[in-house]
Parts: structure tokens; C-alpha cells; sequence
């Protein structure tokens, strides 16, 4: 299992580190916070996941892989949901459609829906929500075509 979370851009990347810790006890050591391109000179030990940033209104990637999972036994949307109630954040994760611009929203508050984002714009720019989310009542609803509904 991998992890690809996106997490706003308005929390600071230490929150969602402190999060991971603060909700499956991951050492802050064990989480590198950067960009790519630093890792390999990063002096810590080697790190369980990776928070790195993104363009865009979701602007922290955390990335990472079994080790992560071995740790949590989190599946990544129950790893979104978790970190977002506690760093009271949002996150934008695939949710397994073909369809490359559907997305599952994570609000603050841990509940999720389908949203679709700008296909026209690679920074992940949420245009609508495909169902109501309860922690986003504000966020516009266009219900998914036909063919979306059975996901």
C-alpha cells in the first residue's frame, strides 16, 4: 500500500508531522519534511513518510509507503481523516476511479465526499463537490454523471 494525501496549503507542515505523532505515535524524526531534491542530504534517520511541497491549494504532499502502513494500519483515507481532525485541515486523496479528476475530500472534521477538481489546472483546484460533505456545507454540489455513480 502507498500513500499520495494532499494536504492544504494553509497548515504548516509541522502540524500534520505533529499530527502523525500525536495520533499513531510516529517519531517527528522519522518524517522528513522538504522538498525532493534535499532528501538525500536529509541527516535524520531514514524517514516512514515524506511531506513535500506541492503547488496549489493543497500544497503539502505526504507520500509513503508499507513501512507507514505497518506503523498505523491506517488505510490512506482513515490516515487523511485522522491527520485532518487533529491539525483541523483539509486533504484531497484519489479515490479510485478512473476518472484522473475525482477526488475524495477530507474535511476538518474527518468526514469525506467525492469532489472534482479543475481539469484544466494541475494544482488541484476542487471546482465542486459530487455529494454533500457534512464538514464542507459551504462547497457547491453537481451531482456525477451517470456513469460515476456506481463508485
Amino acid at each position: 500500500m502507498t500513500y499520495g494525501i494532499y494536504f492544504d496549503s494553509s497548515t504548516p507542515a509541522e502540524a500534520l508531522r505533529q499530527a502523525l505523532h500525536t495520533v499513531y505515535n510516529i517519531t517527528p524524526e522519522l518524517v522528513y519534511i522538504g522538498p525532493y531534491e534535499r532528501l538525500s542530504s536529509h541527516p535524520g534517520p531514514q524517514p516512514v513518510a515524506l511531506i513535500t511541497p506541492a503547488d496549489g491549494p493543497f500544497g503539502h504532499e505526504l507520500s509513503a509507503g508499507e513501512k507507514l502502513q505497518e506503523l498505523t494500519r491506517a488505510t490512506p483515507l482513515e490516515l487523511a481523516q485522522a491527520v485532518c481532525r487533529i491539525a483541523r485541515t483539509r486533504a484531497l486523496l484519489d479515490e479510485g476511479s478512473p476518472a484522473p479528476d475525482y477526488w475524495f475530500l477530507v474535511a476538518a472534521d474527518g468526514s469525506f465526499g467525492r469532489v472534482m477538481t479543475d481539469p484544466d489546472n494541475d494544482d488541484l483546484t476542487i471546482l465542486y463537490a459530487l455529494e454533500p460533505i457534512p464538514g464542507e456545507p459551504g462547497l457547491k454540489v453537481v451531482p456525477p454523471p451517470d456513469w460515476a455513480k456506481t463508485w
